[in-house]
């Protein structure tokens, strides 16, 4: 390469303050963005291990190798630990949510349960009422056909005082053992 042409790569390079905030710049940004949205893949494993190179030479080339390492490790714990706090929190709370979600559904559960079983209580209510009265109706039914039969057999037989009192002893003693 000639003088003039390196005198004229030194006229491109940017040295001046550059504002961020003009439509130029903006411009500048969405074509860079566009040129590297553009690369091949492999283009972009090379400028990452340029990248890598550069920051390893100028680690290399610092006058304060240790403390800088010792600073980058401590930074980088740092943030390796709030980083794990972080995720325990997020952790927790989403624990939290799914334990305070699994409380809810067991006792909706059993609040649904409880209620079946109330409504099946009452039903069996109304149904041993009902199997009582039944009960108590043919109950008064069957006396008043045993009651008819004894009053026929009193009434069509010849007036036995004895045979009277045998019977009417002996249906009292048959109510008194129900």
């Amino acid at each position: 390469m000639n003088k003039q042409g390196i005198n004229k790569n030194k006229e491109q390079v940017l040295t001046d303050k550059m504002d961020v905030g003009t439509r130029e710049f903006n411009e500048f940004q969405a074509i860079l963005l566009n040129k590297s949205k553009e690369r091949s893949n492999e283009r972009k494993k090379m400028i990452e291990l340029m990248a890598l190179k550069f920051k390893m030479e100028d680690y290399l080339s610092s006058k304060d190798k240790h403390s800088k390492l010792v600073g980058d490790k401590a930074e980088l714990n740092k943030e390796h630990q709030l980083a794990i706090k972080e995720t325990n929190e997020q952790i927790k709370l989403i624990v939290t949510d799914i334990s305070q979600k699994s409380i809810a559904e067991a006792e909706k559960k059993l609040m649904e349960c409880q209620n079946n079983i109330n409504a099946t209580i009452k039903e069996e209510k109304v149904k041993l009422h009902q199997e009582i009265k039944s009960f108590n109706k043919n109950i008064e039914k069957i006396a008043n056909d045993a009651a008819n039969n004894i009053v026929e057999k009193i009434y069509y037989t010849k007036p036995n005082t004895n045979n009277l009192k045998n019977i009417i002893s002996k249906h009292s003693e048959s109510y008194k053992n129900d």
